[in-house]
């Protein structure tokens, strides 16, 4: 009798641990998750191959195990405003990939349970709109808009934002900028107040073109564009207590050299991961336990951000368990 006992009890335990377990690996990690920054070659004015592209880079990321990816700034149609491609056919160009971006990034995303940010342009009145498509498993979320534009030439060419987003997917919260964005604490404050735990940065910087090689080799252009944005996503990291990544073109596209630069800041302000200077991705690992370790996220407040025209910028929460944009 006794032994009859003993064995039922270690069935019943045996049950349990059995259920336990199988709920433990249906249950996700949401402690942790995985982000890929890809330094992405994109060919001038030809959508449809830099979306191949793309969905190359997704499915290297997701064999890796990332659930989100950052790509550069304008990857999806090139930086037309860098190249000589006049304004007519430019926004033919941006037509087209209108036309196949939202699709194309949907059924990738969706496959591969991903969420994807990536750069493109698009048409908006007699000027341009120097976007970033944020596209979930369960499709596109929303668009963002650079808000601050740099100098005359993209004055001319594109429309400054004026909203900041604060996106909630795959049980995680961050923010979007593009380029010359970076410059700007507010942007970075602000998301952070509002619950951001990682800002995805999409990039799309040439300068120092000078210090290419004759032989195209792009290692000191390279070096030049860590140290100098290295230094700003530290001092965000560290106010904030958000993860910081960095995409930026990689190689020969147009009238630039794009220098090929990956770089990812912990919430402590440490560099912990790089890839420089051709085409690559890193993989990083977030952890919210980094986060919660932040003393100044615990003082982070909203500030009054403006766009390169002087308007005031709203900050928009949107979560992928609301209706998707159209």
């Amino acid at each position: 009798m006794r032994n009859t006992r003993i064995l039922i009890l270690c069935s019943l335990f045996a049950s349990i641990m059995t259920i336990q377990s199988g709920w433990a690996e249906e249950t996700p990690d949401n402690e942790t998750t995985r982000v890929a920054s890809i330094a992405m070659h994109s060919e001038m004015g030809k959508p449809t191959a830099n979306l191949d592209r793309i969905e190359e880079w997704c499915i290297k990321a997701h064999k890796e195990n990332a659930k989100f990816a950052v790509f550069p700034e304008e990857c999806i149609t090139g930086s037309l405003n860098k190249s000589d491609i006049p304004i007519d056919e430019a926004r033919k160009i941006v037509e087209e990939a209108q036309k196949l971006a939202v699709p194309r990034l949907e059924s990738i995303a969706k496959r591969l349970k991903m969420t994807l940010v990536v750069g493109t342009i698009e048409n908006e009145g007699e000027k341009f709109r120097n976007s970033a498509l944020v596209v979930t498993p369960g499709g596109h979320l929303t668009t963002f808009h650079k808000m601050w534009l740099p100098n005359k030439t993209e004055e001319k060419y594109f429309i400054a934002g004026t909203t900041l987003p604060v996106i909630k997917s795959q049980g995680w919260t961050f923010s979007v900028g593009i380029c010359a964005d970076l410059n700007y604490s507010t942007y970075f404050n602000t998301a952070a107040a509002h619950g951001a735990e990682f800002f995805l940065l999409p990039v799309g910087g040439s300068g120092n073109a000078t210090l290419v090689s004759e032989s195209g080799d792009q290692s000191k252009q390279a070096d030049y564009h860590k140290s100098l944005h290295e230094k700003i996503m530290r001092r965000h990291a560290i106010s904030t207590g958000m993860y910081v990544f960095y995409a930026n073109q990689a190689g020969h596209s147009g009238r630039a050299w794009f220098p090929g630069l990956s770089l990812v800041v912990d919430p402590t302000g440490r560099l912990i991961d790089k890839h420089l200077p051709t085409e690559g991705m890193t993989v990083t690992e977030v952890s919210r336990a980094a986060i919660a370790k932040s003393v100044n996220r615990r003082s982070v407040k909203p500030e009054k951000c403006l766009n390169s025209s002087g308007k005031e910028i709203s900050v928009r929460v949107i979560s992928d368990t609301q209706k998707r944009e159209r």
